[in-house]
């Protein structure tokens, strides 16, 4: 078990609120993060906390963090419809890049140790084959798609020093 609360973004959503259920049915004390723009209050699991906000709220997310106690985060905030991405593809990349930044900074600096990401196959475009494997090659076509394969790649690469076991201090 996880000393600590678990604090899942978009867990006011479809998705979201379903590891919510799962979380707090294990015995997980649950944080849910949510400016309820396309999520609902009413799907949140009254034995979980709901914070309303933003997560690129930097100063409510690391105060969030710290109230609670938050030693993992599940992130499944964003924007997922794809024709809307080809026709906005900046709001794609302010709500599931820069946003998603924000919030992996905040964990950082938070430190919070765990980082779960809810990504996508669109990462893989139109895929060579079926079923898609995690190691085939990431070509995405659409903007959704790049959004969320630039989160990976920031995760990736934020998590690379701090697994390695010749890894600078952080400060």
């Amino acid at each position: 078990m996880l000393d600590g609360s678990v604090l899942v973004t978009g867990g006011a959503g479809y998705i979201g609120s379903h590891a919510v259920l799962a979380l707090l049915d294990a015995g997980h004390k649950v944080v849910v993060y949510d400016n309820l723009t396309t999520g609902f209050d009413w799907l949140v699991d009254p034995r979980a906390t709901l914070v309303r906000g933003e997560i690129e709220d930097d100063m409510l997310v690391r105060a969030t963090m710290r109230d609670h106690a938050v030693r993992a985060v599940m992130h499944f905030a964003g924007s997922i419809i794809v024709p809307e991405s080809v026709s906005d593809p900046l709001k794609y990349y302010r709500n599931n890049t820069v946003a998603s930044r924000a919030l992996i900074e905040s964990a950082v600096v938070s430190g919070v140790k765990h980082f779960i990401f809810s990504s996508t196959a669109a990462t893989y475009g139109t895929p060579e084959r079926v079923p898609v494997a995690e190691g085939d090659p990431t070509v995405p076509i659409n903007p959704y798609g790049t959004s969320k394969l630039m989160t990976e790649a920031m995760l990736r690469d934020v998590a690379a020093p701090r697994n390695s076991s010749d890894a600078p201090p952080t400060s």
